[in-house]
């Protein structure tokens, strides 16, 4: 077979095979209009003038450039620039479809889609003026005749590719009016579309990919757009991201209220557990301590729910993290003991411990999450608990330095029903609510354990008979870091506390001297009245202008710095003490002394350049420990019960 014909009758079969799918395509979209979808009559014109261009093209194919029908020059000539035409009508088509994508448009955009009317006019101009002006040359060759290089161009490719560019323009122009499926859809079809008419630029042999390309087009389009259901997906996924946005503010608002809240209640707790506890330091009158200690602890009750709070926003937002470091296990469970204790006895309940005492004392992990877990199950345990005992038994396994805690906590309290225990860490969730009216508590505390073991790699079991008890098991893995064990620390502790009973502080420093920052009055009693003991020099400042002319005139050996003051936060205050160019605490270290304790705040104000992040309310013992850490070795001496 004659090259010549086998090529022709090859772009004469895609073009079939083109026509085929576009048939096939407006019968589909007439099936959708028989089921009363809303239908793009543009859609279905830009599908129909596309059966037109691939008659047209097949006609051209068969009859005149193959040959198979002699026919007169003029003929010819207007079969070859009506499927030039047919292009151009095709790509205004889609231009106009495209349109109805953006219902609003600027002054702008409904003047240009004017102009392109008459750009499409100007195309069928030319297009009768060359039949008629003779632009093209009737040699009387095989072909019958030839065009002018500069003018195929502009009918064959200028008008075209103009129209499927401004399209793709108003898209990218337009872009956050279609959802994010319309967009790719329309770039995914633009790329299919404009492919063609390029690839038709390089080749001689016609005009077939330039259909094959849009039809495959017309399918992307339908499919990603013109689909009812698709339809209904797109605005249902449109209304799921207004909802997202929604639920985004309102995440946010909810942030900085707790942010706020935060702080606000912080602020006084701060004041009224460390006013209590130099009370608790100082008072010798029995009751005075008596009433103190209810104070105490109700103030860490109060404090623990804030936490819980705070800690479940953090688990919400994924952003609780662990802050492992070196601690004492025996300090902790001594700790541990110490408060729940007095809660036990002051019920008339037995509370027992044990721990291994060949247990190494030093470890390495999170000791602030690991005594939030105990102290959660042994004051659930008390609480739900009104005679008979809480126990806690602490045992471990040792391999290399990695060692797995292993705790497990008893009681001989209500129990918990068979029913009820795919509920037991449910946020917010309380179980035998009848039952446990009277009884204290947010319902966050079990679910805050089991996120923290989870980020522990740790494990919890829970066996209860209702009516008789329950029995929690927990696994931690930690890792040893010292020789010394629990009953090492033990008998250290004790020996200690043999030489003097009350409070004594963790060191003293009377060589040092350090500033205070803090626009509430109180707080800076609070912290010249815990630092007492340590003989440290204390200046104090009540706003950032105050604390800028101090830095100035006196070195500092440690800067502790509130964050939310007026006129000049403390961060902004930190700043400018660190640029001060007469400064003499340009390299002082500076702990933020704040009540955020939201989310990510510790990461935040050391970002910003602070040298530690302490909350409000504190522990004097935590609080003296981080002094410890930078005031100046030199400057520092440990009391006995500190070395």
């Amino acid at each position: 077979m004659d090259p010549h014909l086998q090529l022709t009758i090859s772009h004469i079969s895609l073009t079939l095979a083109s026509l085929v799918l576009d048939v096939i395509l407006c019968i589909i979209i007439h099936g959708d209009g028989a089921r009363k979808e809303q239908r793009n009559k543009k859609y279905l014109a830009f599908c129909f003038v596309m059966i037109i261009g691939m008659v047209l093209t097949c006609l051209d194919e068969a009859l005149r450039r193959d040959g198979l029908v002699q026919m007169p020059q003029r003929v010819g000539l207007a079969l070859y620039l009506s499927t030039y035409l047919a292009n151009t009508l095709l790509c205004y088509f889609f231009s106009r479809y495209t349109e109805t994508f953006f219902k609003e448009r600027s002054v702008f955009w409904r003047r240009l889609s004017n102009v392109n009317g008459g750009l499409m006019v100007l195309a069928i101009v030319l297009n009768v003026g060359c039949y008629v002006r003779k632009f093209m040359t009737l040699d009387g060759s095989a072909e019958n005749f030839g065009i002018t290089p500069w003018f195929r161009f502009v009918i064959a490719f200028a008008f075209e590719l103009y129209f499927i560019l401004y399209s793709a323009v108003l898209f990218v122009a337009h872009r956050r009016e279609p959802s994010k499926r319309a967009v790719i859809t329309a770039v995914g079809a633009f790329l299919l579309t404009i492919s063609g008419i390029v690839l038709e630029l390089f080749n001689k042999t016609g005009i077939l990919i330039n259909y094959f390309g849009a039809v495959i087009g017309l399918y992307v389009f339908y499919i990603g757009v013109e689909t009812p259901d698709y339809k209904l997906l797109l605005t249902a996924l449109s209304e799921l991201e207004k909802e997202k946005k929604r639920a985004d503010e309102a995440n946010d608002s909810k942030s900085a209220f707790l942010a706020d809240m935060s702080h606000e209640i912080r602020t006084p707790i701060n004041a009224v557990i460390g006013m209590n506890e130099m009370i608790l330091r100082e008072c010798s009158d029995r009751n005075i301590l008596g009433y103190a200690k209810n104070i105490d602890s109700s103030g860490k009750t109060l404090l623990s729910i804030i936490n819980d709070v705070l800690d479940i926003s953090k688990i919400e937002a994924g952003r609780m993290e662990l802050e492992p470091g070196e601690y004492s296990f025996g300090t902790l469970i001594h700790d541990t003991v110490n408060l729940i204790l007095p809660k036990a006895e002051g019920k008339g309940l037995i509370f027992e411990w044990n721990a291994d005492e060949s247990m190494p004392d030093r470890l390495f992990g999170d000791e602030k999450r690991i005594r939030q877990i105990l102290i959660n199950l042994l004051n659930n345990a008390v609480k739900y608990t009104e005679k008979g005992y809480v126990k806690l038994e602490i045992a471990y396994e040792l391999a290399g330095r990695d060692i797995e805690l292993s705790i497990d906590i008893s009681d001989t309290g209500i129990g918990i029903k068979e029913e009820d225990m795919g509920r037991l860490f449910n946020k917010f969730d309380r179980l035998d609510k009848e039952r446990n009216r009277s009884i204290e508590g947010t319902g966050l505390g079990l679910p805050i354990v089991i996120s923290l073991l989870r980020l522990m790699k740790g494990t919890i079991d829970v066996n209860s008979i209702y009516g008789e008890g329950t029995a929690f098991h927990i696994t931690i893995p930690q890792k040893a870091v010292g020789e010394e064990t629990i009953e090492e620390f033990r008998k250290r502790t004790e020996k200690n506390r043999s030489l003097g009973s009350g409070y004594r502080a963790l060191f003293t420093a009377p060589d040092a001297r350090i500033l205070v920052v803090d626009d509430t009055a109180v707080n800076l009693v609070v912290v010249k009245g815990l630092l007492k003991t340590t003989g440290i020099g204390i200046d104090t400042a009540s706003s950032g202008k105050e604390a800028l002319k101090k830095c100035e005139e006196t070195a500092y050996d440690l800067i502790l710095m509130d964050i939310r003051m007026p006129l000049m936060s403390g961060t902004e205050c930190m700043h400018l003490i660190k640029q001060q160019e007469n400064g003499q605490n340009r390299k002082t270290p500076v702990i933020c002394l704040t009540a955020d304790a939201i989310a990510g705040a510790r990461e935040h104000y050391l970002e910003e350049g602070f040298d530690s992040y302490i909350t409000k309310p504190f522990k004097s013992s935590d609080f003296e420990a981080a002094l410890a850490q930078f005031l100046p070795a030199s400057k520092v001496k440990y009391t006995s019960i500190g070395e």
